[in-house]
């Protein structure tokens, strides 16, 4: 049995939202994510990393693998549409329908968002996208940072950001 298929079989299955822990890629749009305790690895990172294996000197341990860039086609305008779906979602002034269409699969969370606004007081909540790394051509990983004017310190969080329909929104899992 090669090292490939040994890997692939201790996997398990599964839809959540789990991701390769070297390239991001979701589950979902990858053909096999192999899990050992809490880091993922899917196909290709295995074929990258077998690849550099194969290629090391005699006695070189610590080798890099560096996933495959995404490719964007207008990657400026690809990152102000994400930070404009950012802004929508967190910051206060948007309906919650407009919060909701940001963000994908969100057309059922409107009526959530309206009752949340409704029972909590209005919160002073800002957010800055600080990096945008593109893990495909339909999604990146997004930092961000949260900025809550009563907690005095900003929050740096880590999201992601999907391509649906022609249009970039907070992922789901976001």
């Amino acid at each position: 049995m090669s090292i490939r298929s040994t890997i692939l079989a201790v996997g398990g299955g599964g839809t959540g939202s789990r991701r390769c822990s070297f390239c991001g890629r979701r589950e979902r749009v990858v053909e096999h994510l192999v899990r050992v305790r809490t880091a993922y690895i899917c196909e290709r990172c295995v074929a990258q990393a077998q690849e550099a294996i194969a290629s090391a000197a005699p006695g070189e341990r610590l080798l890099r693998v560096r996933p495959a860039p995404a490719q964007v086609g207008d990657r400026d305008a690809a990152e102000l549409a994400i930070e404009r779906a950012y802004e929508t979602v967190i910051s206060p002034g948007g309906s919650p329908a407009e919060r909701a269409r940001s963000i994908e699969r969100g057309e059922n969370l409107a009526a959530t968002m309206a009752e949340v606004r409704d029972r909590s007081p209005a919160r002073s909540v800002d957010v800055t996208v600080d990096f945008v790394r593109f893990v495909s051509d339909d999604e990146a990983e997004v930092q961000f940072t949260l900025l809550l004017s009563d907690l005095g310190s900003p929050m740096p969080q880590t999201g992601h950001a999907v391509l649906v329909d022609d249009e970039w929104k907070v992922s789901r899992e976001t």
